[in-house]
């Protein structure tokens, strides 16, 4: 298959070296970034899906930068959810019987798309790929990639052709997916994992000083349920979205779990790789959650807290 990826950052630059063993990949960029991407990368792997081994791998990206019509079998979106207003335009270029499946992070990506009053595209498909994360540094890039992680809405009966072609596609480059109905609603949540631990981590001054600081970990704990308040208060039934259930549980045994889950290796080299180009777009998420629960009249100190804390550092004081 022809494949473009929109976006050539680390999930991009991964994504696209998986599927580049079976498939005839491309990453579109933009014309005045297209110099530093046409050095090659280093690409190092931390594979721990079964059977696998840890990589080193040289990546030259097939650079492209306007969409050629007709010319790919499915494009993969993956850019800042900050981005997506610029990039909506450009994918009409692809054609409207390619799958063009959108694999980023949102709080409301409803909203982004414009809302859904209207039957959504066919071949315009949600999805999230949490079985890789890792970072960048240059042209260094560092990832984990985790036995399951891959998601992709379950859609609707238009949309089954596009989606069945889509998983196919990722499951050639040896991901496990995993198919998530009300998936807008899925992502507000799960976004929220990142855009209300951008203040703790700042705050912490290092992710290793936050991951042993139990009640920090427990601030961030009741941020999140202030952020499921809003959820709701947005009409997003939030029970069964993972991880909203673990955090009806008792707090001090929430903020338990989280500190293991936190601790384990694999989670920092994901998080402090991530934060190093994603911080920008996590304190995007944390400004949008604050903003609509001041709109929606739902209290959340803590999370304004949080926001005092980002401010106090933009403003150097």
């Amino acid at each position: 298959m022809r494949v473009l990826v929109v976006g050539a950052g680390t999930m991009g630059i991964t994504h696209g070296w998986l599927l580049s063993r079976h498939h005839d990949v491309s990453w579109l960029v933009r014309a005045d970034r297209a110099d530093f991407y046409r050095e090659p990368f280093e690409l190092r792997v931390h594979d721990l899906r079964p059977g696998r081994r840890d990589t080193t791998a040289t990546v030259a990206l097939k650079l492209v930068t306007s969409i050629a019509p007709d010319l790919y079998d499915a494009v993969l979106v993956m850019v800042p959810g900050g981005s997506l207003p610029d990039v909506l335009p450009v994918l009409d270029g692809a054609g409207t019987d390619v799958p063009v499946v959108l694999m980023l992070n949102h709080w409301n990506l409803a909203g982004a798309l414009g809302g859904f009053s209207e039957e959504p595209r066919a071949n315009r498909l949600l999805g999230f790929p949490s079985q890789v994360g890792g970072g960048r540094q240059g042209h260094r890039i560092s990832v984990t990639v985790f036995p399951h992680g891959t998601v992709l809405e379950a859609g609707t009966a238009n949309k089954k052709a596009a989606l069945d072609k889509a998983e196919a596609l990722l499951a050639s480059g040896g991901l496990t997916i995993r198919r998530q109905r009300r998936m807008p609603d899925w992502l507000a949540v799960h976004s929220m994992q990142q855009a209300l631990t951008a203040a703790p981590l700042i705050e912490a001054g290092s992710y290793r000083a936050f991951a042993a600081d139990r009640a920090a970990i427990a601030r961030m704990v009741v941020a999140f349920r202030e952020g499921l308040d809003v959820c709701r208060a947005r009409g997003i039934r939030t029970w069964r979205l993972w991880p909203a259930p673990l955090f009806m549980l008792p707090k001090p045994l929430v903020a338990r779990l989280m500190q293991g889950m936190f601790q384990q290796a694999e989670t920092e080299a994901m998080v402090v790789g991530h934060m190093g180009h994603g911080l920008d777009e996590w304190i995007e998420g944390l400004e949008s959650i604050r903003a609509d629960a001041q709109r929606l009249g739902v209290p959340a100190p803590e999370i304004d807290r949080q926001w005092a804390v980002i401010r106090s550092r933009q403003s150097g004081a």
